[in-house]
Parts: C-alpha cells; structure tokens; sequence
C-alpha cells in the first residue's frame, strides 16, 4: 500500500510539473514575450555615420563593427523615433567602410533620419523586419545594454 501511494504522488508531481511547463509556455506565447532586440557587448558593434546635409539619394555610413552579418536601415526621423524605412543595405561581420545606403527614389527625407544596425538572424541575405510586427521580425536591432545601436544623421 505505501508503494502505491509513493508512486500516485510522483504520478500527480510529475503531471503538475508537465502541466505547469505548457501553461507557461502557453503564456509567453499568448502575451509575446520575446525578445525586443539582439544584445550585444559594446566592444562588437560600433555605426559611425557623418551629417550629410544635401544627402537625396544614398547615405554613406563611414564605418560600421557588425557582430555577424548585418543589416544597416535608414528610417525617416517620426518625432525622435525610427519612422518609415527608406533604405537598407546589408554589411557582413566584422568592420566595413564607407557603405553606401540607397534610398528609395520617392522617399520625401525629413530634416535627420536614423540609421540602424540589425541582425540577419531570419533567412540570410534577405531582410526581414517589419515594425508592425516587431515581435516576430527576426531581423531584430542590436541593443548595448538598453541603447539601440542608432544614430541620426542631419540630412538637411
């Protein structure tokens, strides 16, 4: 009898245990909680990028570190955030210089825009980022600490 009892209790712990590791992973998936970019140590990543007044066509970054193969983005400045993707360009792990952005011909550029660095974490070579669906975007920014790896350049 006390066999039976010790081997229905680890029955129901173990059940518990199974049941409450698919709820919580019912959970994290219910809310999205994943990660909002790609953390990186400051000593990998560095965007170095000039004001570029008169700039209509392309950006060129001077110099970028890429932790892995990488994504340099150019956003229309929207009240002091990322707005509108008007250029991408891909870069590949390690230090390149004097990249050049193009942007898309019909883009009406604000008085500074953004340039960010992401991951190609998705499907390499081929962007995929979308702010509307930030969460699923595999081509996540790079974060040092809690700073995005970003920097505005006047372009007017």
């Amino acid at each position: 009898m006390r066999r039976l009892t010790i081997i229905g209790t680890s029955a129901v712990i173990a059940v518990a245990f199974v049941a409450l590791t698919v709820w919580t992973f019912a959970q994290a998936r219910a809310h999205d909680y994943m990660m909002v970019g790609v953390i990186v140590a400051e000593e990998n990543v560095a965007l170095e990028v000039s004001d570029q007044p008169g700039a209509m066509d392309a950006i060129v970054v001077d110099e970028v570190l890429a932790p892995d193969d990488s994504w340099l983005v150019v956003h229309l400045d929207d009240d002091g955030m990322p707005g509108m993707r008007v250029g991408v360009a891909g870069v590949p792990e390690g230090v390149s210089r004097n990249v050049v952005i193009e942007l898309e011909q019909d883009a009406m550029l604000t008085d500074e825009v953004i340039v960010v660095v992401h991951a190609d974490r998705g499907r390499r070579g081929e962007f995929e980022f979308a702010m509307d669906a930030f969460h699923r975007s595999p081509d996540k920014p790079y974060f040092v600490g809690f700073e995005e790896v970003a920097r505005r350049v006047s372009v007017r």
